[in-house]
């Protein structure tokens, strides 16, 4: 694919910075829609009939995951309904900026994809919109504890797609002793090697929580993180590297400059299936959940169209295209797995039961006190 320019008006495309992604919209064919409010392929919102000609604007991750996005969920959408599908590349803290710039006005998205970390901010600023879960179709196979991470307030904003589970990745040629808890990074023969994530980056305050918890904490209770802060003092002179995001720590660990840093399952086993001397650890006291889950935007005229579009990245059809290339599991608990991943990522119902999920509605006005912390200690 080859980047192109959004069609939006000029106030809006100085908003998307970056490429825009795009595949040409194909040939309309047969997909079996229904109009009886989310009961079809494409739910209710193909009730007009032929969406050819209009165009869906979405925010999602560029690299391998925009790639595995496209085969699995653009492609066949563009071809079943002649519709057009741009993805804008970046992050969730760019794109909600973008999104705050355009309230008001034609969003500069009319999907975005967000991590759990700016939902809270996301539902303050209005700048997403409710869902209509009864116009997903498959909703109701979704993973209930998914699902939950993108509920604020009782209310239901988000539909997850893909979740990650947030651990230790470790060199095997270089760590004789495999790990199998979070504090097994103050391990001395690991001081110097030991890559640790600013809390700007969500690893890094789910690597906080990672030690919460295992301390038998609560990342809510000021006197449990004032304890974690107090082990991570013992990091200050052992830390070797800072990622601040996922792929300088991949970066890290390939160049030796860490041999241990939090990390996710699913890109470290994508490095791991790829020859890296790359080991995973799930910490024995509860690994720390990760989401990427989508949002339809407040003020956006292509409301059809995106909750037709919501129901490609529901289904158990397109979710396991889009998770063999990502190496990561997603939310539709009907999903059948090619072997080597089932051996490798647990999916499913009750598979995320026992994960820690940090409290982003409680901890986000405290972040940046608490990154503050982190910088004393690692600036």
């Amino acid at each position: 694919m080859s980047p192109r320019t959004t069609s939006r008006a000029t106030s809006l495309t100085a908003l998307r910075t970056g490429a825009v992604l795009s595949v040409a919209a194909l040939t309309l064919t047969a997909c079996g829609a229904s109009t009886d409010g989310g009961t079809g392929t494409s739910g209710d919102a193909t009730a007009d009939g032929d969406l050819s000609g209009q165009t869906l604007t979405v925010a999602a991750y560029a690299g391998s995951w925009g790639e595995s996005f496209t085969k699995a969920f653009v492609e066949p959408f563009e071809e079943a309904t002649g519709a057009t599908v741009e993805l804008v590349p970046g992050g969730p803290a760019e794109w909600l900026t973008a999104l705050r710039s355009s309230s008001g006005g034609e969003p500069a998205y009319d999907l975005v994809a967000f991590t759990p970390n700016v939902i809270p901010s996301a539902v303050a600023a209005r700048v997403v919109q409710p869902l209509d879960t009864d116009r997903v179709a498959d909703w109701a196979d979704l993973n209930t504890t998914l699902v939950a991470q993108s509920n604020v307030g009782d209310v239901q904003y988000g539909l997850p797609l893909t979740v990650g589970s947030t651990g230790l990745a470790y060199r095997t040629d270089l760590v004789t002793d495999p790990p199998t808890d979070w504090s097994d990074v103050f391990r001395p023969e690991l001081c110097g090697h030991v890559g640790v994530s600013p809390l700007t980056f969500n690893t890094g305050v789910e690597f906080l929580a990672g030690l919460v918890n295992e301390a038998g904490g609560s990342l809510t209770d000021p006197a449990d993180v004032d304890a974690a802060f107090d082990r991570l003092q013992d990091l200050a002179d052992c830390a070797s590297a800072f990622p601040a995001d996922g792929t300088s720590v991949e970066t890290a660990l390939a160049n030796g400059d860490a041999w241990i840093s939090a990390h996710w399952d699913g890109r470290a086993f994508v490095q791991q299936n790829q020859g890296l001397p790359i080991g995973y650890a799930y910490p024995a006291s509860g690994s720390v959940g990760a989401l990427t889950s989508f949002f339809v935007t407040e003020g956006t005229t292509h409301e059809d169209l995106a909750y037709a579009f919501l129901d490609y990245l529901a289904s158990p059809e397109h979710q396991p295209v889009f998770s063999e290339g990502t190496w990561y599991a997603a939310s539709n608990d009907t999903n059948v797995y090619p072997e080597k991943f089932a051996e490798q990522i647990t999916s499913g119902p009750g598979a995320y039961d026992d994960f820690v999920w940090v409290d982003y509605e409680a901890i986000t006005p405290q972040l940046a006190d608490l990154q503050a912390r982190w910088q004393e200690i690692f600036g």
